[in-house]
This record gives C-alpha cells, structure tokens and sequence, in this order.
C-alpha cells in the first residue's frame, strides 16, 4: 500500500462526487471533477476540502461543506401571509424590470422585511429555508448573483428611475423628506465618511434620504449619501433624481438655504419649513411674540390648544406657533431642573426663555391655507419619523458593511422595496383589532411546510393561526399557494 493508498473501507465512506487523500495518517475528503484538456481527454481536478472520514465514525463534515440531502421542514406562515398581501409590488416590480430581476428583488426584499436587514451572504440560507424556494424555483441566490444584482441596481437605474416616478404620480403629493444615519462598519466603502453622529454610533456613517408621502404613508424615493455630506446639498442631487411637480415638500430645518427654497418652489411646488433660531427671518418672527388667533389642534385623543401669528417677512409668509400644552410641559422641566440645582438652569434663564417654549417657527410658499391647516400639514411630517423608527429598530439598518458606491445604492432599493412591503402589511394588520404587524408575523411563524410521502402539507396550525390566515386570505396547503 503506498503512501496515498486508501483501503476499500474509507473509501465507502466518502460522499457521491468527492476523493479521499491520506495525509499524515488521517483521511481528508475534497470536490472533485473531471475537465477536459488541452490534449483532449479528461482529466480529474481536485477541489476544495470538505471534511474527513474517521474509520468507526465516518464522513464528517467541516463547515464549508454544503449536504446535497434534500430539506424537507420550510418556514411558511410568515412569508405565505407576505406573498399573499403583496403581489400588487411584484406586479408594479414587473412593470419595470424582466421579470426575473423583478422576481430576485421581490423575493430579497421579502427576505429583508421578515428577518430584518440580512447580509448578502446569508440571502440564499433563508431562501432555501422558506417556502420562497418553492414559489420561485429558478431562483439562484448565491452570494456572488445577489452582489451582482446589487451592483446592477446602482449602476443602472434607469428601471429604479421609472418605478419611483410611477410611485410619485400615485402619491397624494404632499411629501416629507428626511435624513436617517446608518453606521458603516466597512472601510473600502466610497460613501463611509466620519459625520456629525460619529462619536453617538462610534464609526463612520452613510447618510440614506427618503421621500415619504405623509398621507398615504408610503415611501417614495430612497438614495444613499456619503456621510459626512450637508443636509442642503444631498437633498439638491435627491429632488434631481426624478421631475417632481406639483408637491408640496414639508422638511427639517437643516435643508434650508436659499437655493433649496427656489427649488421647492419651482414647477408649482410649494413647500413647508421650520426656521433654525440662528436664521435672520426667525429672530424676526420672535423679537415679537404677542400671537393675535388661536385654535384647536387634535391629535387622536389629545388636543392642544395653539396659539399663533401670521406675518410677511424679507418677502415671505412666516407663521410663529405657540402650543400652550408643550410651553406648561417645557417650564415644568426646567423649574425641576432648577430645584435640583442643575447649574445650567437659572431663575435669569426661565425668565428670558419662559415665553419661547413650546414656539415653533414656519416659512412658507402656501398661500391660500390658513394659519391652522399649515401647521397641520407640517405635524403630518412626524409620520416620517415613526417610518425611520422601524427602519431603526424593527428592520435593523443601524450599521451595514457594504463596499462599494453601487452596492450601497442597490441596497438602497431594496430597503425602498422592502418598506414598500412593509407599508402594505401594516394597513392589513391594522384590520385586525388587538394586533400589531409584529404580533401577526410571530404568531404566524410557528406554522410549517413539512414534506412526507414526497407531498408538501402544512402543519402545526391552531384555531387561532387558521383565523389569522383565514383574515390575510391565506391558503393552507402549498397546491393553493403557489396558484393565488
């Protein structure tokens, strides 16, 4: 027996496809395959090492090796509910892309909205996991065709372009635009820069800009910029991406400059601002607060009442806004502050700050609305702020580690996909009473698709589950599924 020999024993052991190598008195298993020479015939080539055999024991694995066995256990309830309820954005996905790139982004941003943002790497795992790989069989979703598409969607936008335009003229046309920080834990990536939230997050960051429909609560328009970029100057190249006419933008302060105001004046474009307390037309407003109407402002079960002025200042309409409730809320803090002894806190201080707590200061273009429908339209803008919480919290984009200018702006798609699913699940969990989307998508997850006697079936569905599905019209056996 030479050096390399195996005897006959070991070699039974080892998988369908694979060689066994003796080396320093241990059996180690690699790929192999047959290839065709330049002379013609075929010879083998060794791949990668997979595992060993232990003579007693047998094949073990090591963990780069992918088992060719068949999976029979796949998650169901959770991605069976979200096939169901958004087919409507496969539908508009197919209007602009073949239908296999809309296929792969479908799916991928279903991937994203159930378990949160998920690496590229880990894309084809819950895909192979879940019942998406029996809807969509073609699909291939390794880590190099997933990085690819990435890449592709930054690249070559023009499909996204056309989608998100179909998505503005939907829109009711009111639109808050907003910022959200995400830390960035690569270093090679174009758009990782140190920003104004460094020493909160602790690494360097990228800036994603969202346009949100206040009223339908729908995301609209997603892009990623570098992260140590001015708040003006991204949103100047965002309103560039696609012809906005029309709208009514409604903004933060930090988007406010001169140019921006041209430009969210411009093709019948009107806008809502707050006022930064440094800006000379806000000084203006306040050197005055004597407020002249007062109204009612109501909130679900909460009312406040809101007194407010309205005035021409350097040229436009500026409207100083005082809510009783939050001014009582504010100087109660700052007199418990001052009965700690917190020095920052003074009897001076309340009694030159006393009378501009719970002030809110506005510009502009709109001119037939009165002072009362103006400041409803702009507290509509916290809804983008609660969409951000989820992105946050729920959806997990707090720190990615992306590489490339073009991978980043790919994902930005499919976080805007990804949220577009997710705004289609909350209105029909909304239905439910007693339930939120979270409560929905756990008490859905417990139920699966096993496969026995070569036959799909679900299973490990309790009244409540069948009165959950019976609700998102949700079919219980796979024959159903993959015909809805």
């Amino acid at each position: 027996m030479g050096k390399y020999s195996v005897p006959e024993s070991v070699r039974k052991l080892k998988p369908k496809g694979t060689m066994v190598k003796l080396i320093s008195n241990n059996y180690y298993v690699y790929e192999y395959k047959t290839v065709k020479g330049d002379d013609g015939k075929r010879h083998t080539k060794m791949g990668s090492l997979i595992g060993c055999i232990k003579e007693g024991i047998g094949f073990i694995p090591n963990n780069s090796f992918v088992c060719d066995s068949e999976i029979s256990t796949l998650d169901y309830g959770e991605y069976a509910i979200t096939l169901v309820n958004s087919k409507n954005i496969l539908s508009m996905l197919n209007e602009f892309f073949n239908p296999q790139d809309a296929a792969m982004i479908y799916v991928i941003s279903i991937i994203h909205f159930i378990n949160g943002f998920t690496y590229i790497k880990n894309i084809r795992d819950y895909f192979d996991m879940s019942i998406l790989s029996l809807v969509f069989p073609s699909l291939k979703l390794g880590k190099e065709t997933v990085s690819n598409l990435y890449e592709s969607l930054g690249s070559r936008q023009t499909c996204i372009l056309k989608m998100e335009e179909r998505l503005v003229e939907l829109s009711s046309g009111q639109i808050a635009i907003d910022e959200h920080v995400i830390g960035s834990a690569s270093e090679n990536n174009d758009l990782s820069e140190k920003g104004y939230k460094f020493k909160k997050i602790g690494e360097p960051q990228i800036n994603l800009l969202m346009a949100y429909d206040i009223n339908s609560k729908t995301p609209l328009i997603s892009r990623i910029y570098e992260g140590a970029s001015n708040d003006k100057l991204s949103v100047k190249d965002f309103l560039n991406q696609t012809e906005l006419k029309n709208m009514l933008f409604i903004v933060d302060r930090g988007f406010y400059s001169t140019e921006n105001i041209s430009i969210f004046s411009s093709n019948g474009n009107a806008y809502i601002i707050p006022l930064g307390k440094n800006l000379k037309t806000c000084k203006a407003a306040v050197k005055s607060i004597e407020m002249n109407e007062r109204f009612v402002y109501q909130k679900g079960k909460k009312s406040s009442v809101i007194e407010c002025k309205d005035e021409i200042i350097n040229g436009f309409r500026v409207l100083t806004y005082r809510d009783l409730n939050e001014s009582a809320t504010e100087q109660a803090n700052y007199i418990r502050h001052m009965e700690r002894g917190d020095k920052s806190y003074t009897t001076e201080g309340f009694e030159k700050n006393k009378d501009f707590m719970g002030v809110t200061v506005l510009q502009t273009s709109l001119t037939e609305n009165t002072p009362q429908e103006v400041y409803e339209l702009y507290k509509k803008r916290w809804g983008i702020e609660t969409f951000y919480n989820y992105l946050k919290n729920q959806a997990g984009y707090n720190s990615l580690h992306i590489d490339n200018y073009c991978k980043a702006q790919g994902l930005a798609f499919i976080m805007l996909v990804s949220s577009l699913i997710y705004c289609e699940m909350e209105k029909r969990a909304k239905e439910i009473n007693g339930k939120s989307l979270q409560d929905c998508l756990l008490e859905a997850r417990m139920v699966k698709a096993h496969k026995r006697l070569e036959r799909w079936s679900v299973t490990n569905c309790l009244k409540r589950q069948k009165e959950l599905f019976e609700h998102f019209n949700v079919p219980l056996t796979i024959e159903e599924l993959l015909h809805t």
